[in-house]
């Protein structure tokens, strides 16, 4: 397995930095990678995380992913990229301190382009493009709460279908928004992918355990499903709700404190039942009141902080298509 630079041989697990240029100031611009080269041979998964520099929690837990998991006993190739945006990260920002550009709005990236579009070119060319299922793991930062894997409506849709069941997350949102994203420029390549949002808002406080456990659940349930490791996925016990036909709810310019609903994510809900509400922050008084705009099943998505940005997901209702049972 060659990726750039880096050379892997079977049954050999490596970390390094994965160079993609340089900055005006002549400083390399890197990606931390893990590389995990199977015994035998076998599919290649490629798990990418922290596109964006605020979503951190993956980065707890993958690299002790990457420990527990034997070559020995993996048939293919396993590329997990803890945390991609280490300029924003190390900023505390969404964006790439480099030029101010968000990863996953970049598409497949330019070969000639600015130092951010430079990176994902290079990243693209040498992982994603070898690869045959993708899994972007993404969180709400500190804005929002998320519990869910998303599937674009193009490529391999069957096969990302099921790759998303898998995982082991309560719902499947089927239709995820063309975004731009390296993981939609995939999904358009034919590859099996899936847009895993997991955490983000309270969680890394409130349910830092669990969500970490949700992630580690995610690439071996990925793993077992693509036949990369012996044995069969390990679920939480309940259903999975296969969502299609979903409304986004937006900011509709009222300003001040919003708050969502919380206890209705994952439940039916009916048009112009109460979701939420927008607080003016001086008066204390309610200027909106947030009501469904269709009947629906509420995702496990939305805003859970009182101050969202503008361009931020306040809630997500779709049909429920259906529901798989998993014991």
């Amino acid at each position: 397995m060659q990726i750039g630079a880096i050379e892997v041989q079977p049954g050999q697990k490596v970390y390094e930095l994965f160079k993609t240029g340089e900055t005006h100031g002549r400083f390399p611009v890197h990606i931390p990678m893990h590389v995990i080269a199977g015994a035998t041979a076998g599919p290649m998964l490629v798990v990418q995380a922290g596109v964006s520099g605020l979503e951190i929690e993956p980065s707890l837990i993958l690299p002790q992913v990457v420990n527990a998991l034997d070559p020995a006993a993996i048939a293919g190739t396993v590329v997990i990229v803890p945390l991609m945006n280490t300029s924003g990260f190390e900023f505390e920002q969404v964006n790439s301190v480099w030029d101010d550009r968000h990863l996953n709005r970049l598409g497949r990236g330019k070969a000639d382009g600015t130092v951010s579009e430079q990176m994902i070119y290079q990243y693209y060319e040498a992982v994603i493009a070898q690869a045959d299922a993708v899994i972007d793991i993404r969180t709400g930062a500190q804005w929002s709460y998320h519990h869910y894997a998303g599937v674009y409506q193009t490529g391999a849709v069957t096969d990302s279908k099921e790759l998303a069941q898998a995982l082991g997350l309560p719902q499947v949102v089927m239709g995820q928004p063309a975004d731009q994203s390296m993981a939609f420029e995939a999904a358009k390549d034919g590859k099996k992918v899936v847009a895993a949002y997991i955490g983000g808002g309270p969680g890394l406080r409130d349910y830092r355990e669990q969500d970490l456990e949700r992630v580690q659940r995610a690439v071996l349930n990925a793993m077992h499903h693509l036949g990369m490791l012996a044995g069969s996925p390990v679920y939480e016990p309940g259903v999975v709700q296969v969502i299609d036909a979903h409304t986004f709810l937006m900011p509709s310019g009222e300003r001040g404190f919003t708050f969502i609903d919380s206890s209705k994510r994952g439940k039916a809900v009916a048009a112009g039942e109460t979701l939420g509400y927008v607080q003016h922050p001086f008066s204390g008084e309610v200027v909106e009141t947030i009501r469904a705009p269709r009947a629906g099943v509420m995702v496990h998505a939305g805003a859970s902080w009182p101050l969202p940005p503008e361009d931020h997901v306040l809630a997500i209702v779709g049909d429920l298509i259906e529901e798989v049972s998993r014991r």
